[in-house]
């Protein structure tokens, strides 16, 4: 009987330690981001057309980080907000002049000290102080691993916010805000593994 229960006990044990030691490669953790944006809108009504001049914004971003073991790859699901400018002329020719973007998505990308990357995301976005609407963005960066934690880089992304509604319900408008986003981006992977130690023998 107890042979028996050693034979059941040490393939569990084996497969508990696998599964660790998989967690432990897969090295996943949270992630904190921040955007610095420049960029620029694209003519339409409610953006102010031809008169609007370059654009800037911030944002930050937080997820959860997932290296995939035995792979070159990793996954990051992530919730953020944006904020974006689109300039002096559009305030004075009495157009939207920001827009805020709430929303939750992902990107995908590769390890390494280069790690080149795609994202996108979904929510929810505010042009001025009341138009809203659904929000969406799709882009690509890259970035630079300077530290076990730290990475550093630049990205591009198209984005749209498309009015259908304001907060109170008074009157549903019809539009759309799109614009051109570029800046850089840091990024913080508290989750990443420590480096490995290399030994040498003489």
């Amino acid at each position: 009987m107890r042979r028996s229960l050693l034979v059941g006990l040490v393939p569990a044990l084996a497969f508990a330690a696998a599964s660790l030691a998989s967690t432990k490669e897969a090295a996943a953790g949270p992630y904190l981001g921040v955007d610095l944006d420049l960029g620029t809108a694209f003519a339409n009504s409610r953006v102010g057309g031809s008169n609007v001049d370059f654009s800037y914004g911030l944002g930050g971003r937080v997820g959860y980080k997932f290296e995939i073991p035995r792979s070159y790859v990793w996954i990051l699901p992530e919730a953020g907000i944006h904020y974006m400018s689109f300039g002096t002329n559009a305030l004075n020719a009495g157009a939207i002049d920001h827009a805020t973007t709430f929303n939750v998505g992902g990107r995908f990308g590769l390890k390494g000290l280069v790690q080149p990357n795609v994202f996108a995301h979904l929510g929810y976005g505010v042009l001025g102080s009341s138009l809203g609407g659904p929000a969406a963005d799709i882009g690509a960066g890259i970035d630079f691993k300077l530290g076990r934690v730290f990475t550093l880089g630049a990205q591009i992304a198209y984005n749209t916010v498309t009015v259908t509604d304001t907060p109170f319900g008074a009157y549903t408008a019809q539009g759309s805000a799109k614009w051109v986003n570029f800046g850089l981006v840091s990024g913080f992977n508290f989750g990443a593994p420590p480096a490995r130690r290399t030994y040498y023998y003489r």
